[in-house]
């Protein structure tokens, strides 16, 4: 399965980093693709995948990080 979450905050490099590693905590996701031109996340992942939990994991990292699904 794939989602795509608009992340406005998110503005360099370090951010894209930082969302990769954190996502890494999750088995099931497979891939992360973190485009900073449009500022977006594409997820490729499992059924099993617990949307709820990452977006609250990536939110507690910055407080300009607002998580929101695209498709």
């Amino acid at each position: 399965m794939h989602t795509t979450l608009s992340i406005p905050g998110i503005h360099c490099q370090s951010c894209a980093a930082l969302i990769t590693d954190v996502s890494g905590d999750f088995p099931a996701i497979q891939s992360v693709d973190v485009d900073l031109q449009s500022k977006t996340v594409t997820l490729n992942h499992k059924d099993t995948f617990d949307l709820a939990a990452w977006t609250k994991e990536i939110e507690a990292l910055n407080s300009d990080y607002h998580v929101q699904q695209v498709s």
